[in-house]
């Protein structure tokens, strides 16, 4: 039914991958060299691209390429024109497009935060969490706990390190 809601759980990745499938299904129905010739076959691009795929299916589809050919592809036609590349190798790009997609599904979403942090890790300098006693961290952790005196605007002025019993 047109309001039941249904194609709020439908995951348009999966359904436009379906329907490449669907097109290329057999060899009779895939080419090399051109995105779809005279006999109506089409190419692995040109199904994408006639079932208005291009958004959601150009990375998943060239990253299982590389993946199950073995080969640092740059673009989908490069893998389906490669001269070594067959139908069933195709399949197999869109079977691994599908396992990969369902696998991402299943992983839990990262903020962005945790993304950037993760891919800055290595360029930042790391301090430590916190100094031997527990404070906040201090260039010399052989210094006592330190205090900070409140400025009368109240801001924060000058380090005075005190004891704390």
């Amino acid at each position: 039914m047109p309001w039941d809601g249904a194609e709020f759980f439908e995951n348009r990745t999966l359904v436009k991958l379906g329907q490449v499938e669907r097109l290329l299904a057999t060899e009779q129905h895939w080419c090399k060299g051109s995105l779809r010739d005279a006999g109506g076959r089409r190419c692995l691009v040109g199904a994408i691209i006639a079932v208005g795929g291009r958004r959601e299916l150009m990375r998943p589809v060239i990253r299982a390429a590389r993946e199950v050919s073995g080969k640092h592809y740059w673009r989908i036609e490069a893998f389906n024109d490669d001269p070594s590349t067959t139908h069933p190798d195709v399949m197999r790009v869109l079977r691994r497009t599908r396992e990969n997609v369902l696998a991402d599904l299943t992983r839990p979403r990262q903020p962005l935060a945790a993304k950037l942090s993760a891919l800055f890790h290595n360029f930042l300098p790391t301090w430590p969490a916190t100094s031997k006693s527990g404070a906040c961290p201090a260039p010399d952790d052989d210094l006592p706990p330190h205090e900070f005196k409140h400025a009368p605007d109240g801001g924060m002025t000058t380090r005075e390190v005190a004891t704390v019993s």
